[in-house]
């Protein structure tokens, strides 16, 4: 109180005009100390998730963050409803701190890699379910050569909400596409419990709000399979980001309340602001799915997408995400590369595929609930939860745990659903 005496016995003392200069500073600063506060509060409604990053096997990649964006088909975000489910979505986001470039990467959930360091070759969409956060970010780092240690995870029906608390996108929808985003978009909106939804009636630029914005990334047969899959949801991301941009501080600050509930992340609070302050300066850039050469194969009647050589990948992935263009693989992608050769080669029904032209070739199995949601939106689980593998005396293969027990495949869910089927840090965000 003494303290506060001073200062005003000070502005009674100054001129008229340093009086009003002096209050308004002061009134700006106990507002932006009570949005401060505001914002701590709201950024403490997400869920956080410890993780031990001397475990998630970095490879350094100087002057980029890499975070992992997990999706899941889990309309809930409890610990009940994530037990067992595999991620639908994996995108990584890499961010140049020097320019603010962000590049988004799809990795094809059904791409056969190695599984959190185990001897367990899978789905990759599977290293969720086998091992949380840590497994999925640990898997994208040894099969990727990847710094990640940050994650944010998320449902469908946080996607929904932020679309919708945007007004919804703009997307140019293909004719082939009306039939499947029609179906889906039914079954989503009951889902998410949307009560008013439009269906699209001819081609062209629409305005999609959440129900449909959400059955868009989910469009898979016939039209591109999951190559385009990835494709369209990163269209998603990328309208979004650019529709938030435009947002003002108290028009972003609102969706806090709606949006960051659904949400787990290992980002600390400063890193979250770093982010939220820079958003207006990133620019999303090459934004493609990967691996960029694989073909296709079944592996004890279970379809994988198989890496054509591994190592050729990750070298052009650094190449065209981090400009690294001599880059060396490490000695763990050369093993894993090993591995996935002879995985395919042992594989039945090969098939070659482009997914640059929508994967021309890959057709999922017609049914494969062996693992994850149903894909139709619900919280439906693996009956049996996967178990974190021991690694021993593997199938030359790699589809199998060890001791030639095989593991609950990540498939997820029927072809026809779209649900879920499928682990030298550089420092956080600044």
């Amino acid at each position: 109180m003494k303290i506060m005496s001073i200062v005003f016995n000070k502005i009674y003392n100054m001129k008229q005009w340093q009086k009003v200069t002096a209050l308004i500073l002061m009134f700006v600063m106990s507002v932006a100390g009570l949005g401060f506060i505001y914002v701590q509060s709201q950024l403490g409604k997400i869920k956080r998730k410890h993780v031990d990053i001397k475990k998630l096997s970095c490879v350094d990649v100087d002057g980029y963050v890499n975070i992992a964006l997990l999706g899941v088909d889990s309309r809930k975000m409890k610990k009940d409803n994530l037990k067992g489910t595999n991620t639908d979505c994996i995108i990584v986001a890499s961010i140049n701190t020097k320019n603010n470039e962000v590049k988004l990467t799809s990795v094809y959930r059904d791409t056969y890699l190695r599984i959190n360091g185990t001897e367990t070759y899978q789905k990759v969409n599977s290293a969720y379910a086998y091992g949380g956060a840590e497994g999925a970010m640990k898997t994208l780092n040894q099969n990727m050569d990847l710094n990640i240690n940050s994650y944010v995870l998320f449902n469908f029906q946080m996607v929904a909400d932020l679309v919708d608390a945007v007004d919804g996108i703009e997307v140019d929808v293909k004719k082939e596409e009306i039939s499947e985003l029609n179906k889906y978009t039914k079954d989503s909106a009951e889902h998410l419990k949307s009560k008013k939804y439009n269906l699209v009636k001819k081609p062209g630029k629409q305005t999609l709000r959440g129900a449909q914005a959400v059955s868009y990334g989910r469009i898979r047969k016939g039209v591109g399979d999951d190559f385009k899959r990835t494709g369209r949801m990163r269209i998603v991301i990328q309208k979004v980001t650019d529709k938030l941009k435009t947002r003002s501080i108290g028009q972003l600050i609102k969706l806090m309340d709606v949006l960051l509930p659904q949400m787990e992340t290992n980002l600390s609070t400063n890193d979250m602001i770093g982010l939220a302050q820079r958003l207006s300066k990133f620019k999303l850039k090459n934004s493609k799915g990967w691996p960029y050469q694989v073909t296709t194969g079944n592996i004890d009647g279970v379809s994988y997408v198989f890496p054509v050589d591994l190592e050729a990948n990750v070298v052009k992935l650094h190449k065209e995400v981090f400009g690294q263009k001599d880059y060396k693989v490490t000695d763990t992608v050369k093993e894993i590369a090993a591995r996935i050769a002879s995985g395919r080669s042992s594989s039945s029904n090969q098939q070659s595929v482009s997914p640059s032209s929508g994967g021309s070739g890959y057709t999922p199995p017609a049914s494969s609930n062996q693992g994850g949601s149903s894909g139709s939106g619900s919280d439906t689980k693996q009956k049996t939860a996967p178990k974190q593998p021991t690694p021993q005396n593997p199938s030359p293969g790699g589809g199998t745990t060890g001791g030639g027990t095989k593991p609950t495949p990540g498939s997820g869910g029927t072809s026809e659903s779209g649900g879920t089927s499928s682990g030298n840090g550089s420092g956080s965000p600044k």
